[in-house]
């Protein structure tokens, strides 16, 4: 019997809900959140880490199981190895971030992924608008992808992002063709890392839309916006709107291979010109960073 039914069973038997659940295995210091409890148990995830895994022994003991049941009922561990196409994608996303890159890999692995989860489902179309408020601060993200999926299909996608300042976790809102999973974050950097869980699954060879806003913490002191593009995106597409009391001195578009790379300036206009709104488009995009800058 596979995983998620044995748990789900397991589960029915005691009586206990998925929060009571992520209760007590936090008490017993092995803690895994509700939403991935619920990932479990629908089979949209597995437990593959050895962190997931130990908590998975303690399950056993919480649901009244003979001992090694659920370990039982996992399927053979997906081999961690990556073929040389996907281990040199990998390194190029890991290049992306420079200084930031050991705070995204933390937030990855709380999230049972690694660099190349960043590309997997494949972003196929990435287009970023951000609302920027009268003291020229970020207020809200939408972020709208179309992904490919490939091979195997896809149960989530992660996208990380970064923010000045982290006081509180942002807020997802609006989603429409995934739903939030989970999201864990670093105060000290910045780094965010969201778990979207696509609602419903990707299929293999198909292609899904994927849209979500999040709403900035308070504090932002950035005066720009970046995406990473990957390896096979094709096009990429990044709006600033400005509040009506705020216009900036100046609007630019800039690329750059990773975060110690100079910035190549592809577009500029100044705030009158821009005139509450600037953009920026590029089809087949180089693999690297895209961003627009206000001051």
């Amino acid at each position: 019997m596979e995983f998620s039914r044995t748990l789900g069973n397991a589960l029915a038997a005691r009586g206990l809900s998925l929060d009571q659940l992520a209760r007590e295995l936090r008490t017993r210091g092995t803690p895994v959140s509700t939403s991935t409890l619920s990932a479990w148990q629908t089979g949209q995830s597995r437990p593959e880490r050895a962190a997931s895994l130990a908590a998975v022994t303690v399950l056993e003991e919480v649901l009244a199981l003979p001992p090694g049941r659920l370990r039982a009922a996992l399927p053979p561990r997906r081999p961690r190895g990556r073929p040389p196409v996907a281990a040199e994608t990998a390194a190029a996303l890991r290049g992306q971030w420079g200084d930031q890159a050991d705070a995204v890999l933390r937030a990855l692995t709380k999230l049972d992924a690694d660099w190349i989860d960043l590309a997997v489902p494949r972003p196929l179309s990435y287009r970023v608008r951000t609302h920027i408020g009268a003291e020229g601060q970020e207020l809200v993200m939408h972020v709208s992808r179309v992904l490919a999926g490939g091979s195997a299909g896809a149960t989530r996608m992660i996208y990380v992002t970064r923010y000045a300042r982290l006081p509180q976790a942002p807020r997802v809102r609006l989603t429409r063709g995934c739903r939030l999973g989970r999201f864990r974050g670093d105060p000290e950097s910045g780094v965010s890392a969201f778990e979207f869980l696509l609602d419903p699954p990707l299929r293999a060879g198909g292609l899904a839309l994927t849209e979500f806003g999040i709403a900035f913490p308070p504090r932002q002191t950035d005066r720009f916006t970046k995406i990473r593009a990957h390896r096979g995106t094709r096009d990429v597409v990044l709006e600033a709107v400005f509040d009506d009391g705020y216009r900036p001195a100046r609007c630019r578009a800039f690329f750059q291979e990773s975060e110690s790379s100079a910035q190549k300036i592809l577009r500029e206009l100044s705030g009158g010109e821009a005139q509450g709104h600037f953009q920026y488009i590029e089809f087949n995009p180089t693999p690297g960073i895209y961003g627009i800058l206000w001051e």
